[in-house]
């Protein structure tokens, strides 16, 4: 049995080899892509005939509009950045509010987030100025639902904002996710390191939840796949310790590669490799060979 594939798209070649030096080694049932874009992505895919169940996305990269970037000079950052309002906006005449507690907490965060989103204003400037945005990851989304309109999707960033998240909410988004943080390379491995295993359980719940709205639209009247979506929506860990149960899924999956061999394409609207991806997942997620 081949092992599920998931993609991982990131210009930097820094977390691409973090991804390979934390994330890969420890999932080793899991055939991974490496790429700095959806084209070099989708070339591998093809050159080794695979299917993916899982992609996931860097967020911000080079946004193809400037040619030519380069560092603001610090002098006029920090003249913009001395014009911006102190701490002192959050705590003047507080005091007003002293009748309401809550009241006067919700207005200090109001003002306090007013603070935040100054700076929120200058990354974002910084970003356009330098030619680096969302549209990158957002790009490669919409390449990926054009050709796996199916498979789950999942952004992976550590420079996403609030505001990101809005727009990639119209694009059909399965999840995103947050890097884990560090000040220097040194630190970001040892997080990363930390949430690798959490990091995986929530990307494999948003697949394990794409699978099972998949099973449930098939456009079939055979019980199988609806069997099948039932057992993605019960808990892994009781399952992949009873013997009984994982043999019952085994007898399922053949069932419904049974069911998708035979049906035409017109009838059940999937494709084989689709097919063989999502059995090929499930029998790693429950540990069935």
């Amino acid at each position: 049995m081949k092992k599920p594939v998931y993609c991982f798209i990131d210009d930097s070649p820094f977390e691409l080899k973090l991804f390979r030096d934390v994330i890969e080694i420890r999932f080793t049932g899991i055939h991974f892509i490496y790429a700095s874009t959806y084209e070099k992505c989708q070339r591998q895919l093809d050159e080794q005939n695979l299917y993916p169940s899982l992609f996931i996305l860097d967020l911000y990269g080079r946004e193809g509009i400037q040619a030519d970037v380069s560092i603001p000079r610090k002098e006029l950052l920090e003249a913009r950045i001395d014009k911006m309002p102190n701490l002192n906006i959050a705590y003047d005449g507080l005091e007003k509010y002293n009748f309401d507690k809550d009241l006067q907490a919700n207005e200090f965060l109001k003002r306090l987030f007013s603070i935040l989103n100054e700076w929120r204003k200058v990354f974002s400037d910084q970003c356009a100025s330098l030619d680096q945005g969302s549209r990158f990851g957002i790009n490669n989304l919409l390449s990926v639902r054009q050709n796996y309109s199916t498979v789950t999707a999942v952004m992976y960033t550590r420079k996403g904002l609030f505001t990101d998240a809005v727009i990639l909410s119209r694009h059909n988004c399965d999840g995103i996710f947050i890097k884990p943080p560090g000040a220097t390379d040194t630190d970001i491995y040892a997080e990363t390191e930390k949430q690798a295993e959490s990091l995986m359980d929530n990307w494999n719940e948003c697949v394990r939840n794409s699978y099972s709205s998949f099973l449930n639209n098939l456009k079939t009247h055979e019980t199988s796949p609806h069997r099948l979506s039932e057992v993605l929506s019960q808990d892994k860990h009781q399952i992949v310790t009873d013997v009984e149960e994982k043999q019952r899924i085994s007898t399922l999956l053949d069932s419904l590669q049974t069911i998708l061999s035979t049906a035409t394409d017109t009838s059940t609207d999937t494709s084989t490799s689709e097919a063989d991806a999502l059995i090929q997942w499930i029998t790693y997620y429950y540990g069935l060979s």
